[in-house]
């Protein structure tokens, strides 16, 4: 796609169209959305695509914006090469906005998400759950379409690895048998057949957030799964904005897991395991058995959690004076894909004062 506005369609849909059709040209082609939140003004972001390890340039339609945005490489980075991607990017709803491309996802990986990682403390990823791609998935289905996964990636808990598997099957089997693995979704490749047996789309998604259509109208599919994503954005954005502990004031979530799951205090030492094994944080155990407390630290902006056993089947958190929706979104992930599956939601009003909270 290129920047120059001599070459730009008019407006958002008609740019939408011609991308498609260039990737349709394409053995491989793909149109790919990447919906994230935004916690500032867009005039006050883009700038920030300017910043460290980026450099940009944009140009302004009316309802768009053009960037090709240059991941730069650093002196000290060794064999770090330097990357490059063209994208439209544009307002979806709420505090949802999407970049979108034709570039391959290696190159939306290193560019586009790493820039808005770079931020935690103004812009977040959104993190699709296990449960929540399945719902996405279900919804396809209300018109008596069928969704068959051709092709799709998992974790697995019980063996900490990543496999590929490649076998088309319903989407409801595929789910039920990563139920049954211990095992979370990571990407998944479908089909989506109408009830005659029509193809309707071919597209992908990941647990990042992008999202890639490889057949089908773009603007149902902009309106259909782009827009399912941006809502589970906004609504995960409404639930960790402004979290921070005020004077006396604690603003907890819960995260809600299937009952008993810590009846087995095994369990304990395994939530553990998996809040330490995310990336650029650190854990501090102040309990272990026969309930666990434990304080988060996320290194990137500096945001920090008090988590703790409430129950057999929940644990609350409990954010101290610094709590960004990229950390709170970070930390759902982590516990979600690494130690089992859960909702997130607002927290109980009878959690612990201050006082009585780190009285002991």
């Amino acid at each position: 796609m290129s920047t120059d506005s001599t070459n730009a369609p008019g407006g958002l849909r008609r740019l939408l169209e011609t991308m498609y059709t260039s990737a349709q040209g394409e053995m491989h082609g793909h149109v790919r959305f990447l919906p994230f939140i935004l916690k500032e003004g867009i005039e006050k972001f883009l700038p920030r695509l300017n910043l460290l390890r980026f450099r940009s340039q944009v140009e302004t339609f009316g309802d768009y914006y053009l960037i090709r945005l240059r991941r730069v490489q650093l002196e000290l980075a060794g064999t770090d090469e330097s990357v490059s991607g063209d994208y439209a990017l544009f307002h979806l709803s709420g505090a949802v906005w999407c970049f979108c491309s034709i570039e391959r996802s290696q190159v939306v990986g290193k560019t586009a998400i790493a820039a808005i990682q770079q931020h935690p403390a103004r812009a977040s990823l959104i993190y699709i759950s296990t449960r929540e791609f399945r719902r996405i998935f279900d919804s396809l289905t209300v018109d008596g379409n069928r969704v068959f996964v051709v092709r799709h990636s998992e974790y697995n808990r019980q063996e900490s690895n990543v496999n590929w598997l490649k076998e088309r099957k319903d989407h409801r089997v595929v789910f039920e048998e990563l139920a049954a693995k211990d095992a979370v979704a990571t990407g998944i490749v479908v089909e989506v057949r109408a009830s005659r047996g029509a193809p309707v789309s071919v597209f992908s998604l990941n647990n990042n957030s992008l999202l890639s259509l490889r057949h089908g109208s773009v603007g149902v599919f902009l309106e259909n799964l782009v827009a399912q994503v941006a809502a589970i954005g906004n609504a995960r954005n409404s639930l960790f904005t402004d979290r921070e502990r005020s004077r006396m004031q604690l603003h907890p979530l819960e995260l809600l897991f299937d009952s008993g799951v810590f009846s087995d205090k095994a369990a304990n030492s395994a939530l553990i395991e998996s809040l330490s094994s995310i990336s650029k944080s650190a854990v501090a155990v102040f309990h272990s058995n026969p309930y666990i407390h434990v304080l988060y630290t996320d290194f990137r902006d500096g945001s920090s959690f008090n988590i703790y056993s409430s129950s057999d089947s929940t644990l609350t958190i409990v954010p101290s004076t610094r709590a960004s929706v990229s950390a709170l979104m970070k930390l759902y992930r982590g516990v979600s894909e690494r130690f089992a599956d859960c909702d997130i939601a607002e927290g109980e009003q009878g959690v612990p004062t201050i006082n009585e909270f780190f009285g002991g």
